[in-house]
């Protein structure tokens, strides 16, 4: 055994292998950083490495059968033994074996203190910046590799008990915030970074699937009051790491530990980063700390019982630092939540949040929670006007470009300004910061529908249930575009499905009883209304839900009271409409008057969409009076109408935009334009027959057989549809 060893280094069959094998090695590397830049398939580096493989054996079995020799290469049986020269052939290979690892160092060097980020300025920059634009107009790989971008990943829970992920998840998300404050970079949103919880995912995947170049992972260790924290960031295209470290320390040092971590990844990325002292509004107390981190879980998913466990956690933490703005900024946010999603009426909801976040602006100016509270409020209550709201989305964006929770607010806001391009420019920004959430995916989606892109909607959609099949935002937005599309049976069955798989939330159970109302089931209406008030009472979907079905049964004492209970200024407009319905018309323009009054409105400013149906019931109010402002009002509404059907939108305030348009024209005496307009408002969705028998404004048409012909068409098609539901099991 020993002679055919002696004979294998005689042969350099070792030699010869080991060099092969830094050979190859060095060669894949090349081609990591080669390919991609030549838009090569990723399987071509596969291809190399199996290529590599399989000449490995070839390659040892040649050096044992052949030997190069001063003549060419012969076999080694026909060389005689006093001329071989394997000898001076070893001392070759020794020194082709000693450059390549040289080499393979100084590729290793490189790498490691020039990461491949181009300036910008050069070349590859302004091309990588071309391409990312092109990108980002189709949605996908919205930030460039080229470009500082960067996710954090989910710190993996390594404590001996496994009950910490909470504290892991808090450190990484407030790293994230961290760098979210940085120039020049982006980092993506956190429920995208989050997705990759537990996978093992490919570093380059991930990068993919996040639009990013860089990517940041680590782990926390948490045994009493000791931590240790390890983090690696990752160069995406080549998978090289840029940085790694471990901290071992007690937890009171976890504020240093967050500080040391981003200083090190933004010198990485040779960028720059003032962190400084600690920011107003965070707190150095752990115990407080640790509370607010286990509220922010709670407070993930808009589930009722745990945003009101969040709320105490976060008030505990507030007890041990009354000073901790991002605690307050917490509780305002999940008393927002909890009055969209929890049934919590507004009239509570409302002043609990803005109160909070108010004491958090106090604290830390530029704290985007509370900012987007503020203007969430705004919006919602009524209690300032959207150009006045639309600020504290902008300011809360610039605070935190990857807040996205205001992203989706701002792009109501502009809906409700009219704007409808910026407002789906928004709602596609936001998707780019966080590409993997559906819920904003689906907000874009119904940013499309009400362009009445319906197609595009329809692909966001599906997008959704390709990654998650069951999610119950896409079965939402799917069913608000059925609904759109007059498919009420459609409508009904997925809203059916959200209401079953989302404990707590309202809305679906609103929405159902909605259509039955309008398709004349009012047995069905009243129970889906109950269902709605059982997941609160008098919360603002159960409100409209209730205010649908007392107008199209003509119960305006109902929708007199209800406009006690929801709040203003949104409450007084629906007095007036019921006082109008009634013919009381100096009722109904003090009603609308002071509704306007609380929008805040100025008789000199351009309107915005929650402005129209209070002006336009003023207008009615103030035509059948004879006061002559009312062609004024009617006609401010008119322009923002025009405004937003130049701009493609179909729906305004969440009504049917060329129903609204007829309302205008009835109004006016236009019958002609009136009919015209109610049959586009039947193609793109209007399905309620009752507007011509109780809406105030079609009253002086009411016997137009045209009109009448268009509502018992409504009526027939209703009529089908709850057929369709009566033929399914389940389903009536």
């Amino acid at each position: 055994m020993s002679g055919f060893v002696e004979e294998l280094k005689r042969r350099n069959v070792v030699r010869v292998g080991l060099a092969y094998l830094v050979f190859g090695w060095l060669v894949l590397q090349v081609a990591d950083v080669v390919f991609p830049a030549l838009d090569m398939p990723e399987w071509t580096i596969s291809a190399v490495t199996v290529l590599l493989a399989i000449g490995f054996v070839p390659a040892l079995i040649f050096s044992w059968v052949y030997e190069l020799t001063p003549e060419g290469i012969k076999r080694e049986a026909d060389i005689d033994p006093s001329e071989s020269i394997t000898a001076h052939t070893a001392k070759r290979l020794d020194i082709a074996i000693v450059i390549l690892l040289l080499g393979t160092i100084g590729l290793v060097a490189w790498d490691r203190f020039n990461p491949s980020v181009p300036e910008k300025g050069s070349e590859s920059f302004s091309s990588a910046a071309s391409t990312a634009t092109e990108a980002t107009k189709n949605d996908s790989d919205p930030f460039s590799k080229s470009e500082l971008s960067i996710a954090v990943l989910p710190f993996a829970d390594m404590s001996p008990a496994g009950d910490q992920g909470y504290f892991a998840d808090g450190l990484a998300e407030e790293l994230l915030n961290v760098l979210a404050r940085v120039d020049d970079l982006k980092v993506a949103a956190r429920t995208s970074s989050f997705k990759f919880r537990g996978e093992n995912s490919d570093i380059s995947q991930i990068g993919q699937a996040l639009g990013v170049g860089h990517v940041l992972e680590g782990s926390v260790r948490k045994a009493g009051d000791q931590i240790r924290v390890t983090a690696q960031l990752i160069d995406v295209n080549g998978g090289f790491h840029l940085w790694s470290d471990s901290y071992d320390r007690t937890l009171d040092n976890v504020f240093a530990i967050q500080d040391e971590i981003a200083s090190s990844i933004v010198d990485a990325l040779k960028l720059e980063l003032e962190i400084g002292s600690l920011p107003a509004g965070e707190t150095t107390n752990v115990e407080a700390f640790d509370l607010y981190l286990r509220a922010r879980e709670l407070a993930r998913e808009p589930n009722k019982d745990g945003l009101l466990r969040a709320i105490r956690y976060y008030e505990q933490a507030l007890e041990l630092d009354p000073d901790f703005a991002q605690a307050l900024g917490g509780i305002a946010a999940a008393w927002l939540w909890l009055e969209d999603y929890g049934g919590i009426p507004g009239s509570e909801a409302f002043p609990k949040a803005e109160a909070a976040a108010r004491r958090a602006l106090e604290i830390d100016p530029k704290l985007a929670e509370a900012l987007s509270a503020i203007g969430f409020v705004m919006d919602r209550a009524n209690t300032g006007t959207p150009t006045e709201t639309r600020v504290f989305f902008e300011q809360a964006l610039e605070a935190n470009p990857s807040y996205v929770e205001a992203y989706t607010l701002y792009g109501d806001v502009l809906l409700d300004l009219g704007e409808m391009d910026k407002a789906l420019e928004i709602r596609r920004r936001a998707v780019e910061v966080d590409p993997l959430s559906t819920f904003l995916k689906s907000r874009l989606a119904n940013g499309l529908r009400v362009r009445g892109l319906e197609e595009a909607a329809e692909e966001v959609i599906d997008n959704i249930f390709e990654a998650a099949p069951e999610d119950t935002y896409g079965y939402e937005e799917l069913a608000n575009l059925r609904s759109q599309q007059r498919r009420p049976a459609d409508a009904i069955r997925h809203y059916r499905f959200v209401h079953e798989n989302r404990p707590g939330d309202p809305f679906s159970a609103a929405q159902i009883a909605i259509i039955y109302a309008e398709m004349g089931a009012l047995g069905k209406a009243a129970e889906w209304v109950d269902a709605a008030r059982a997941r609160g009472e008098n919360n603002r979907w159960e409100l409209i839900a209730r205010q649908k079905l007392a107008e199209t049964t003509g119960d305006w004492d109902s929708l007199a009271r209800l406009g006690l209970l929801i709040a203003s200024p949104l409450g007084l407009s629906w007095q007036g409409f019921a006082a109008t319905a009634q013919g009381d018309w100096e009722a109904a323009r003090s009603a609308f008057l002071a509704s306007l009054n609380q929008y805040g409105y100025d008789p000199g400013d351009a309107i915005s969409a929650n402005l129209v149906e209070p002006l336009l019931g003023l207008a009615l109010a103030e035509q059948r009076l004879g006061v002559e402002n009312w062609q004024q009002r009617a006609g401010k509404v008119r322009m923002l109408l025009t405004r937003i059907r130049d701009d493609d939108g179909v729906v305004v305030a969440r009504r049917n935009l060329p129903h609204m348009e007829a309302r205008v024209e009835a109004l006016a005496g236009n019958s002609d334009q009136v009919v015209s307009l109610m049959r586009e408002a039947l193609d793109i969705g209007f399905n309620d027959p009752t507007f011509l028998e109780l809406d105030p404004f079609f009253s002086e048409l009411r016997d137009d057989p045209e009109l009448q012909a268009i509502a018992e068409q409504i009526r027939a098609h209703n009529r089908a549809e709850l057929q369709k539901l009566e033929s399914r099991v389940g389903e009536s």
